[in-house]
């Protein structure tokens, strides 16, 4: 599953998610579980935390989904 996860849960209200129509990191992970997705793939994300994000995001999703989590960089190929 490919989800547009703009930012961390605890950001939020930082940086808007909802008003553009994505979720968060969290949510999306949340989605996936429920669904029974086994690959995730978090892209359009804010570029704030940068060489950091792959891991923020992946241990925030790990939370409540138990597949596995791609956070790409732009240019990236996934190979699942």
């Amino acid at each position: 599953m490919m989800c547009e996860a703009f930012c961390l849960y605890r950001d939020r209200d930082i940086y808007h998610p909802y008003e553009k129509h994505h979720s968060t990191a969290l949510e999306a992970g949340r989605l996936a579980q429920e669904l029974g997705v086994r690959n995730l793939v978090l892209y359009h994300t804010e570029e704030d935390t940068g060489k950091d994000r792959k891991e923020l995001y992946s241990q925030e999703v790990s939370q409540v989904f138990n597949g596995t989590v791609h956070v790409p960089s732009d240019l990236k190929i996934i190979k699942l």
